[in-house]
Order: structure tokens, then sequence, then C-alpha cells
């Protein structure tokens, strides 16, 4: 019977920490997908199927939220009791704050430089590695915070995550938008 009490970390066999091994994440996970899929659940009784589909559900859920480093870390937060409010919850960081909206005006500037697609390519690559930079570094302070029980600064940590993580998307989206163009 699937156990949907377990931690995500126990279902892929991983240990409970905010570094792993992301291959051996994606190997448990195709495992677990090929043992509980619905499909392998066509001719069972309707209980069998609804636990394939929840098992399923559970295990995408497990799976999204640990191959991310902002959800794993808040994960690991949850599995000790720190609650998250998506609607409240945010960082009061005034100077960080400042540095995304600087980081948002150099990626606009980016795009008015130049006519040229591949100039400003340079340049919104190099705004992405400072971005990947900035985002390594606060995946270390949460680690740091985490190993010495500062859930409060871990938790501000995992907050000021999510902001990279949109800067990322932006990012990413505006470099294959840029690549798009050039060819």
């Amino acid at each position: 019977m699937f156990d949907f009490n377990q931690s995500y970390f126990k279902l892929f066999g991983l240990s409970e920490q905010f570094a792993l091994d992301t291959s051996k994440l994606a190997n448990a996970f195709r495992e677990l997908q090929a043992q509980y899929h619905p499909d392998r659940f066509v001719n069972a009784d309707d209980k069998e199927r609804r636990v394939a589909l929840q098992s399923t559900g559970f295990i995408n859920e497990a799976h999204e939220s640990l191959k991310s480093p902002r959800l794993r870390a808040r994960y690991l937060l949850t599995l000790k009791g720190v609650e998250f409010d998506d609607e409240i919850d945010t960082t009061s960081d005034g100077m960080f704050l400042m540095q995304q909206m600087e980081m948002r005006e150099a990626l606009e500037d980016a795009q008015s430089v130049s006519d040229d697609s591949e100039t400003v390519l340079d340049a919104v690559e190099k705004i992405g590695k400072e971005v990947k930079g900035l985002s390594q570094s606060l995946q270390d302070d949460f680690v740091s915070h985490f190993d010495t029980d500062n859930l409060v600064a871990a938790k501000e940590a995992v907050l000021k995550m999510k902001f990279f993580e949109r800067l990322s998307k932006e990012v990413k989206t505006l470099t294959e938008k840029l690549e798009d163009d050039m060819f």
C-alpha cells in the first residue's frame, strides 16, 4: 500500500537535506511513475485505480517540490514546522527589494541599448549570470541558516529565492525570444 504520509525525501530514497543528487531523484521518479502509473491499473477495481491516481499525483508533487531549490528549501522548513502564507509572506528587506528593481531595470535597459539582437543577448546573458550567482549565494545562505536551526533567517532566504526564480524566468524568456529573433 502506498504511504501518503511519508516525506518526499523518503519516497525517493534521499537524505533529508537541501543538497541532493538530481540524477538519483530523476531515476527514482521514473521508477515510481512506472510502478504506480494509472495505466497499469486499467483492469483493477475502482479503489485500486483511485489509489494509483492519487499516488501518481503525490509522486508528481513530491518530484516538483524536490526538483526546485526554492520549493525544496520551503519543504524542508515545513518539515520543521515553519508555515508559509503565500498571500502575505514576502521579504521586508528594503536593500534586497531595491536590488531586485535595479536588476529588472537593467533587463529592460538591455533591450533598449541596441537594435542588434546579438549585443542585447550579450547584455541579457551577463544579467543572467549575475542572477544565477546571487541565487546560488542565497541558496548557500539558506543551507547555513537551516543547518544552524535559524529557521527565521532560513525562511527569509526562501522568500527571497522566489524573487530570483521570477527574475531567472524573465531572463530565460527574453534570451529565448532574442535567440529566435536572430534566426
